[in-house]
């Protein structure tokens, strides 16, 4: 059983008996859900509630829960909405201990919202696991357990794959099209409204599962971010791969909004960045999550550490567009080592351009071993991980079946005979002739489908084994906001990174315009004024900012001008002081570093180019909060900054270590933060390499803002 902070799901999906509630003669989703228990092969007794009937399909009928014999684990209610409130009731009095409810009728509106608050009151009181409501159910292939009231695609074989989808419709989608591919699985579970057990509790349990080995996860919304995360790490620890796809992006609200990190951090990159912290595999769509899903089950990596992929067809034209998709892809198509050059350019006809992806030309099909022998050449270079033929289609038009099939054997043989993985990959979608199939399958050959969606399973399985779990960091929670305004702005702002080890460029507050000259000599030449106000997020659109003053009697005469101009944009705005700092100067690179609450994920770090180009960029990689410096340093790295921080077109080298110290310091200290709906600072300068960086403006902003 998975460890604590994760339900166990052992009375709902290894449950010793099974009772269906409503299940009729009239072939209803009650009766299909017996259909299904019987065709995988559950061994426990079977039971039927329904008065009007002595059995359904031969299962003994008895008339109300109450009545159930002892011993029963599990029900499965195939009734309407109140009617399966009361068979909980009784279940939970007769010490059932699990619950599928497929029925819907709990979800909006006053009388669904009432319904799910009292089914929840009922599953707490007699501590009962539920799957639903709204749902198939669950099918626990591995135990024959398909308490799943859904039509099962036929073959499903029992295999090492177990499918979690917050949507039920959608498990046609990934197991329908995948027939005939050899998917096989050992579980397939719809969560429904998740009143009870939620996706991330069958994560964590099929993570300990012997017989799974891939996770593949639908998910519409994530009601525990910190709990399918932990669910991701346990399935990572043991080895197990998660697949991921979603739907949706989540609005990060008004609060968010008044800081440009809302522009940049979308719920699409907020869970992009939780998935990539624990290791999980994120798809765009179901035809890249079906191939991924495929190449993981059938595909297990060697004690090989090449991450290079060679590519062969007979076409010029599938060579191209492969290394198109592979570029798009960050897959890996490195050339070829000189001697292997030497003996392709030896065996090909003369006009054959020896690359990778190598076109062995149509001469293949007249002489096949031109084929098999290029096959053997590439699968031993030492820096190729799989080697993979891009065939045209899966199953052909008449005439052609011949020459399909024969390179299939080819595949095949080439396979039994290299240590290096050999995968068929065909240009596009559709269906799979059945001899490839048996061929392929035989000699352990998996097939991809689609040149996108296969270049993206193959560059998902190359790179994964390379993630490691990486310990998060501990952050206690602060007793209080540092400001006595729900947005702090400002010296509060400063103030409060200076306690957490942002470095921060020198400043001090002046109550008034007398006092500005004294701070001026004070801080340094020379200084930027800022007005002090809780009304102002953003103080440059109001005349808030005054840059370059030089002098204490210029920043005396600056200063009364910027009141003015506050007084005149935004009249009534509250002045609490004026800010004096002293600006950086010299070489530095601007960036942007923010913090947002992500309605599923929670907060989540974000960095991007500074100033007005933040959103200019479009959405930036996050990952949640506290980050670890590996975090910062993939966050730097899938933006454009990290190559102007290595120094762009002849310019600096930056700081990169001090920046990515300074995020995490950051990232702490917004984990930290009670209440916390988004914080920001812009720019973040960051100096010459060795140089440090210094943060000049923040915004802190608490969810009561309004």
């Amino acid at each position: 059983m998975p460890d604590s902070g994760f339900r166990n799901l052992q009375p709902l999906l290894r449950p010793r008996s099974i009772a269906v509630v409503g299940a009729s003669p009239r072939l209803n989703r009650g009766t299909r859900v017996l259909e299904n228990l019987r065709r995988f092969g559950f061994e426990g007794a079977l039971h039927v509630v329904n008065p009007k009937y002595a059995d359904v399909l031969g299962v003994p009928c008895v008339p109300s829960v109450r009545e159930l014999p002892d011993g029963v684990d599990l029900i499965v209610v195939a009734v309407g909405a109140d009617s399966a409130l009361a068979a909980v009731r009784d279940a939970g009095e007769r010490g059932i201990r699990a619950a599928v409810l497929i029925g819907s009728g709990f979800g909006e509106g006053s009388v669904g919202s009432e319904r799910a608050a009292e089914l929840r009151r009922l599953l707490d009181k007699y501590d009962m696991v539920a799957c639903g409501p709204n749902c198939y159910g669950t099918a626990d292939l591995a135990s024959g357990a398909a308490a799943y009231s859904g039509r099962i695609v036929d073959p499903l074989p029992l295999g090492n794959v177990a499918l979690i989808l917050q949507s039920g419709a959608l498990s046609h989608a990934v197991t329908d099209s995948a027939m005939g591919r050899g998917l096989a699985a050992s579980a397939l579970i719809t969560t429904g409204n998740e009143v009870s057990a939620t996706v991330s509790d069958y994560v964590a349990w099929y993570a300990e599962d012997e017989s799974t080995e891939v996770i593949g996860v639908f998910l519409e919304g994530l009601r525990d971010a910190p709990k399918f995360a932990a669910a991701c790490r346990l399935a990572r620890e043991r080895g197990k791969a998660v697949v991921v796809v979603s739907s949706g992006r989540s609005d990060l609200g008004r609060q968010a909004a008044m800081a440009h990190t809302g522009a940049i951090s979308g719920g699409a990159a907020a869970l992009d960045g939780l998935l990539a912290s624990v290791g999980a595999i994120r798809v765009s769509d179901l035809d890249e999550f079906r191939e991924t899903v495929l190449l993981f089950s059938h595909l297990r990596r060697g004690s090989s550490a090449a991450t290079g992929v060679g590519v062969l067809s007979i076409s010029g034209g599938a060579s191209g567009l492969m290394a198109d998709a592979a570029e798009a892809s960050g897959l890996s198509l490195p050339a070829f080592e000189p001697a292997a050059v030497d003996l392709l350019t030896e065996l090909l006809p003369g006009f054959a351009a020896v690359n990778n992806p190598l076109d062995v030309t149509g001469s293949a099909v007249e002489d096949p071993t031109l084929l098999l022998r290029s096959l053997r050449l590439v699968a031993d270079q030492p820096q190729i991980g799989a080697v993979v033929f891009a065939m045209n289609v899966g199953l052909s038009g008449p005439g052609q079946e011949a020459l399909y099939r024969r390179q299939a054997e080819i595949l095949a043989e080439v396979a039994r005979d290299v240590e290096t993985p050999v995968v068929l990959l065909t240009m596009t979608a559709g269906p799979l002739d059945p001899v490839i199939h048996a061929t392929l399958s035989a000699a352990g050959v998996p097939v991809v489908m689609g040149l996108r969606p296969g270049v993206h399973a193959l560059t998902s399985w190359l790179d994964w084994p390379r993630f490691t779990l990486a310990a998060r960091p501990e952050v206690e929670r602060l007793g209080g906001w540092p400001s006595p305004h729900a947005v702090a702005s400002g010296a509060d702002a400063m103030e409060a990174l200076v306690s957490a080890g942002v470095p921060v460029a020198p400043f001090g507050v002046a109550a008034g315009v007398d006092e500005v000259a004294a701070l001026v000599e004070r801080v340094g030449t020379p200084v930027v004024l800022k007005v002090e106000s809780p009304d102002i997020a953003h103080k440059t659109e109001a005349g808030g900012v005054v840059l370059g003053v030089t002098t204490p009697e210029e920043a005396k005469a600056a200063a009364e001008a910027m009141l003015a101009s506050v007084e005149s944009h935004l009249p009534g705005a509250r002045i609490t002081g004026i800010l004096v700092q002293r600006m950086v100067g010299g070489q530095k690179l601007e960036c942007l570093m923010g913090v947002v609450d992500d309605p599923q994920v929670g907060l989540v770090l974000s960095i991007a180019p500074g100033g007005i180009l933040a959103e200019l960029m479009g959405q930036a990689a996050s990952r949640p909060v506290p980050v670890t410096a590996r975090d910062v340093e993939e966050l730097l790295d899938a933006s454009v900054l990290g190559r102007l921080l290595a120094g762009y077109r002849g310019g600096p080298a930056y700081d990169r270590a001090a920046l990515v110290q300074a995020a995490v310091s950051f990232s702490e200290m917004a984990a930290s933060l009670p209440g916390l709906a988004a914080a920001e600072v812009n720019p973040l300068l960051v100096l010459p390499e060795g140089e440090g960086v210094a943060a000049v403006d923040c915004l802190l902003i608490n969810d009561q803002a309004s």
